[in-house]
């Protein structure tokens, strides 16, 4: 018989400026019958008050770049987003317990690059697969992508309780809520917890033995000249796709004159996170992932 799952939490405002998960969030504290299920408690929060107040992604550092267990267990880190990650971590957490104070997280995102519907798990916990690979069936139009992130510990408020991932939706400018993001945003949570209510109660039609997924490969950084200035921009065949399937000899990047500059990589790796806005400060042009099927 499955291990009860007890509390499930919705985090949004991880980055303050997108406002999919600020407004979900506003209208399920305003209609929390909308997410009461009878098997399970349902806790939804916003993370990141101060940078919802001032519309940017942080206040001073990245609130889901500071999840790390070295990060949380070190007192000498006080920036805002250090001091709240801590804060966070007691309410959901604490991470690494047998004993966490939710079973499961959906942390709330958005991305200005044209990735339709995502999730980006970065655990290799079997249910989060489950999971995964339910809301897949019930959407067929999402995508999932494997990804433990920049840091070498997992970071990412998704990582504290055992269970949990991250939900990416796309494109949307920085600062902006687009309605019919939202409301498929909504469609998934919807989706996430109806599997909740049917694993606690065992009334899963079938367990999932395998699942499509793009695993992350490798990050790529905008060319760029001897000052470190960026001096050539994303192909505008990239542009505007997601989970964008490159061979070798693609135009990838255009310089500033109009020169192309092509991949040279292994054919058959996928270009997603193209040219998101927020990755410009890490140094990241786009992501590279292997497309595969992976057994559960």
């Amino acid at each position: 018989m499955n291990k009860k799952i007890k509390k499930v939490a919705i985090t949004g405002g991880t980055h303050g400026n997108e406002l999919t998960g600020v407004y979900l969030i506003n209208k399920f504290t305003k209609n929390p019958n909308l997410v009461k299920k009878g098997s399970f408690e349902t806790f939804f929060m916003h993370t990141n008050l101060g940078a919802m107040k001032q519309c940017t992604r942080y206040v001073e550092k990245d609130l889901n770049r500071t999840f790390t267990k070295n990060g949380l267990n070190d007192s000498t880190l006080t920036s805002y987003e250090d001091v709240l990650a801590k804060e966070i971590n007691q309410k959901l957490g604490p991470k690494g317990s047998d004993n966490t104070n939710v079973d499961f997280v959906m942390d709330l995102h958005s991305t200005t690059s044209n990735m339709g519907l995502s999730i980006c798990i970065s655990t290799e916990d079997k249910l989060s697969w489950q999971v995964a690979a339910y809301v897949k069936e019930c959407i067929p139009e999402l995508h999932i992508f494997s990804w433990k992130g920049d840091t070498g510990d997992t970071s990412f408020i998704s990582s504290i309780p055992p269970s949990g991932f991250t939900i990416e939706v796309g494109s949307i400018p920085q600062g902006v809520l687009r309605a019919d993001m939202f409301f498929e945003t909504e469609r998934i949570v919807q989706t996430i917890l109806d599997f909740f209510e049917l694993y606690n109660t065992n009334k899963l039609e079938k367990t999932y033995t395998q699942i499509e997924i793009y695993d992350n490969v490798k990050t790529v950084d905008f060319p760029r000249g001897e000052d470190d200035n960026i001096n050539a921009m994303v192909h505008p065949n990239l542009q505007e796709n997601g989970y964008f399937e490159l061979k070798k000899g693609d135009p990838v990047f255009v310089t500033l004159d109009g020169e192309n500059i092509c991949y040279e990589d292994k054919d058959g790796l996928y270009a997603l996170f193209i040219n998101e806005a927020a990755y410009y400060e890490k140094g990241v042009a786009m992501c590279l992932a292997d497309k595969k099927v992976i057994e559960l």
